[in-house]
């Protein structure tokens, strides 16, 4: 009878202990907040807040990040550098949706699905935001991010980026492309030359600084600015190979 009894207890005390374990297991379980990601843009960390989640049985209210993160600075951008979300290996969500939460009226919100996203060009916004949405199966967590986006200068794409070298652009009329090209050792002094033969198309595209120019003619560029433009294949190569300015 006694034995009975002691077993009794012992196997009582066991359960409750096993229970107790699996309550505090739980408790821990639902307590526990989702995974934090890295987000960086162009390599350099971008701080974020968390916001509304379902997680582990755990479920936040809906914020506006806008109000969350009035007090915190922006971190610095440039326009068309890229924004990269990272989570560990051991929990990488099933997918990630990536958008922009504010924006001018009349522009486009940026919206993409996938681990990166570009930095878009938002002239006169002071702040920008965005939102990252990852998602687990049923589970999800959302996390925001705050920039302030340096715009890139007029006619980037034609600017030299060294500045020990000068860039070119040559419009030229459509189909003579070959006429108006120029000899690669005179190419080799500069950082980049472009020829183009659609003089409509780069108006059209995102170069509304390009004034209406005749063809052919040719930009001159330095790491800043277009700083000298020349009508005639002679003069350009000239400049190039001995220096002279108009």
């Amino acid at each position: 009878m006694m034995k009975r009894k002691l077993l009794f207890y012992g196997t009582s005390t066991i359960l409750l202990l096993t229970v107790l374990i699996a309550m505090d297991r739980y408790k821990l379980y639902k307590e526990e907040k989702p995974p934090v990601p890295i987000v960086t843009v162009n390599g350099q960390e971008i701080p974020q807040i968390l916001g509304q989640y379902d997680w582990h049985g755990t479920k936040t209210e809906k914020m506006d990040p806008l109000k969350a993160m009035a007090g915190m600075n922006p971190s610095k951008v440039k326009e068309r550098e890229t924004l990269e979300v990272s989570f560990p290996p051991e929990i990488e969500p099933d997918s990630i949706l990536i958008s922009q939460i504010n924006t001018l009226p009349g522009m486009e919100k940026k919206i993409v699905k996938g681990t990166s996203i570009p930095i878009p060009k938002n002239p006169y916004m002071e702040r920008t935001y965005f939102k990252i949405k990852a998602i687990w199966r049923k589970e999800f967590s959302t996390y925001y991010v705050k920039l302030d986006i340096e715009e890139l200068p007029p006619l980037y794409d034609f600017l030299s980026k060294d500045p020990e070298k000068l860039a070119v652009l040559a419009i030229v009329p459509r189909g003579e492309s070959e006429k108006f090209d120029i000899p690669e050792e005179v190419k080799e002094k500069l950082d980049s030359f472009q020829i183009s033969d659609n003089m409509e198309e780069l108006k059209k595209t995102h170069y509304q600084e390009l004034r209406i120019y005749t063809a052919p003619i040719y930009l001159i560029f330095n790491t800043e600015f277009l700083q000298q433009t020349v009508e005639d294949k002679e003069s350009l190569i000239r400049i190039l190979t001995h220096g002279d300015r108009q």
